[in-house]
């Protein structure tokens, strides 16, 4: 994985815990200590090409059934230029394939682990069982495979596939392991959508790196960093301020928040409008017309761009962050200079036309509404104390908990051990099950933030629909599929989902906030979902 610079685990969980309290005496003397030597940027934005993903289509059987190959296994990737840093990735130095998948056909996906260590794969998103969801249960010893066999009978989507190893989530994912997975069912070609991969839809994965001089990635660096990992260096399909030679015609842009907790608030620098046609888990009733569209950790959005009088020009996509994040959190320590400020995503430079162009239709899909039948849960996030936070480190005797497995470079890999982020005072625990969901039933999930903080909450194994934020409507944005909803603080999030995917107690499914910090300690539960 990627590399990782830090004192003793004891000493690093002690001085994480205490700059919780940011404004104490002790918090700013150490914020004073030296800090490693960071890199900078090494090239002038927009001087690379982006990089588009390769398409994975799988092989057919003569049973029907789609076969596909991943590889995990570590490399080296310029992430900025001129920097060569170790990393970790699916068939490939950094990043994955698009996995693509016909709705309702047979797959089997064989994943080998050619890592030094455990880890898993999660298809996050993707209705399947407990048993193929690549939870934190699992786990794929180094050197070994596992063999997913599924079919997903959910509509056409943009998905993703990531590690979900428990307490080393955020370092995995961090070290490059993550890819598109995109659910077809050829409405989108009906309704004339652009869907010609690499021409005019494309994927694109938003990450954060911290990096040292010498090209390692550097995580966990800073005490503060336990409240999320974020970097400074923003990456575009594993490359830093892209740019793509974009026709001038409609384009889909299929947008993944793939970053370990920072949010991004995405627009176009000139604020002309797009139109929101796709949330998380599907296509929306209509395009919805905006000019910026918030995008949490994990959280997925389809966009289309009209380009078609853009010919010769160039239009960037930015984040202005400063409008948004900040307010997300009532500690302005939780907020570094890039949510503070604008800054640049990726530059289009518009040719000519390719193909056959595409349109936005007036109307896309119907999106049915749920009829609840099932249990009504509440769910409260919080954040410990100072006090108990402290508390819990003194007393931290696991072994497992203050273990250091290094990455890419020698990146530290160990990050959980701490419980300090919860839900419902309950802290996540592999031989606990949180909650019991009968399988056929659809259930509404009040989610409230009781914490200072804003946490985006996903669960497994389903897709939901918002139905209501404080009591009043969500954004049209939101009124299709979801598996991630972000939850501001002091907000309730009311969410409405059928579960028909079983999963026993041997290979639960998860609920969590997908800051991955703060899953890695402690704020994930599991649930079943069984037959009466």
């Amino acid at each position: 994985m990627p590399p990782i610079v830090s004192s003793s685990r004891r000493r690093f969980l002690q001085q994480a815990a205490v700059a919780l309290a940011a404004q104490t005496p002790v918090a700013r003397a150490f914020a004073r200590q030296p800090s490693p030597p960071y890199a900078l940027t090494r090239s002038a934005p927009f001087a690379r090409e982006l990089l588009i993903p390769p398409v994975m289509g799988g092989t057919l059987d003569a049973t029907g059934v789609r076969h596909y190959h991943l590889d995990m296994a570590a490399g080296a990737q310029h992430l900025v230029a001129d920097l060569l840093t170790p990393t970790w990735g699916y068939n490939g130095d950094y990043l994955g394939p698009t996995i693509r998948i016909p709705r309702g056909r047979p797959v089997h996906i064989r994943l080998r682990n050619g890592l030094h260590q455990s880890t898993t794969t999660h298809w996050h998103g993707a209705h399947v069982p407990g048993n193929m969801d690549g939870g934190p249960e699992l786990l794929i010893g180094a050197g070994h495979y596992y063999d997913y066999h599924y079919t997903l009978r959910q509509p056409a989507a943009t998905l993703w596939y990531h590690p979900h190893p428990d307490r080393r989530t955020g370092p995995h994912i961090y070290a490059g392991l993550a890819g598109m997975l995109w659910v077809d069912d050829g409405v989108d070609a009906s309704l004339r959508l652009p869907h010609t991969y690499g021409v005019d839809d494309i994927p694109l994965i938003i990450q954060d790196r911290r990096l040292l001089a010498d090209g390692r990635l550097a995580y966990m660096t800073h005490p503060h960093d336990v409240m999320g990992m974020k970097g400074n260096h923003i990456l575009v399909n594993g490359r830093e301020q892209p740019y793509w030679n974009a026709p001038a015609q409609w384009v889909r842009l299929r947008i993944l928040n793939a970053s370990n907790a920072r949010v991004y608030n995405i627009g176009c620098a000139d604020r002309r409008p797009f139109a929101v046609v796709a949330s998380d888990a599907g296509l929306l009733e209509h395009g919805v017309p905006v000019r910026q569209i918030l995008l949490a950790p994990a959280e997925r959005v389809e966009i289309l761009v009209d380009l078609r009088r853009d010919r010769g020009r160039s239009v960037v996509l930015q984040s202005d962050s400063r409008q948004v994040v900040p307010s997300l959190s009532a500690n302005p320590a939780d907020s570094d200079h890039l949510d503070r400020s604008v800054f640049p995503l990726l530059e289009l430079r518009v040719g000519a036309a390719r193909g056959t162009p595409g349109v936005l239709p007036a109307r896309l899909v119907t999106v049915p509404p749920l009829i609840a039948h099932g249990a009504t849960r509440h769910f409260v996030l919080r954040v410990k104390t100072m006090h108990r936070a402290l508390k819990s480190v003194r007393h931290m005797k696991s072994p497992r908990s203050r273990s250091r497995l290094l990455g890419p470079g020698g990146m530290n890999m160990g990050t959980g051990g701490m419980d300090m982020f919860s839900i419902n005072h309950e802290y996540m625990r592999m031989s606990v099950i949180n909650v019991a969901v009968t399988r056929g039933q659809t259930e509404v999930w009040y989610v409230t933030n009781d914490s200072p903080m804003a946490h985006p909450f996903h669960y497994h194994g389903t897709s939901f629909q918002v139905m209501a934020r404080n009591g009043k409507p969500p954004p049209d944005t939101e009124r299709g599929w979801k598996d991630t909803v972000l939850v501001r603080r002091g907000e309730t999030v009311k969410m409405i989902a059928p579960f028909h995917e079983p999963a026993g107690r041997e290979l639960p499914f998860m609920y969590h906030c997908h800051i991955l910090e703060h899953e890695d300690n402690g704020m994930m539960g599991q649930f079943t979902v069984t037959e009466v």
